[in-house]
C-alpha cells in the first residue's frame, strides 16, 4: 500500500545518509527521530480512523527510549520506527478507548516535532554543504 506521506519515505529510506559524518551522529539521531515520529503519526491516524470500532484499543509509539539509550551509550541510533503498544487508558462501553481530543493533540505535537527535526536535519546538511564548498 502506498504511503500517505511520500515525503516521509523519501527522507527516511536512505540508510547511507544516516552514517556518521566525521564522528557526528546528529544526522543519524535526527533520521531515527523522523522515523519514530512518522510511525507515531501513522498509528495516531489509525487510532482516529478506528474511533467507532468496538473493542479497538488505541496504539502508542515509543521510540524516544531506545533513541536516548543509544545516544547515552555513544552508539549510532538505529532507525526502527519505535515500538507500538496498545494504550491502557480506560475504555468506553463498547471497549474502544480512542479519545479524539488526545489523538488530535498527539497528531499536532508530532507534526510540530517532525517539522523541527526536519528543519534541524536540513540545517545540518546545509552546513555540511557550505563546508564542502569552501574547502
Amino acid at each position: 500500500m502506498p504511503s500517505a506521506y511520500p515525503e516521509v519515505e523519501r527522507v527516511l529510506l536512505h540508510p547511507s545518509a544516516t552514517r556518521a559524518v566525521i564522528g557526528d551522529i546528529t544526522p543519524a539521531a535526527l533520521h531515527a527521530s523522523l522515523s519514530g515520529l512518522a510511525q507515531r503519526q501513522r498509528v495516531t491516524a489509525d487510532n482516529i480512523a478506528n474511533i467507532n470500532t468496538p473493542g479497538f484499543l488505541a496504539g502508542r509509539v515509543d521510540f524516544e527510549s531506545s533513541l536516548k539509550g543509544a545516544l547515552r551509550s555513544g552508539e549510532t541510533p538505529e532507525i526502527n520506527g519505535g515500538t507500538v503498544a496498545r494504550s491502557l487508558e480506560p475504555t468506553n462501553t463498547n471497549g474502544n478507548n480512542v479519545n479524539l481530543d488526545a489523538e488530535t493533540l498527539i497528531a499536532t505535537e508530532t507534526g510540530l516535532r517532525y517539522q523541527l527535526a526536519l528543519n534541524a536535519l536540513d540545517g545540518k546538511y546545509n552546513s555540511l554543504r557550505t563546508a564542502l564548498r569552501t574547502a
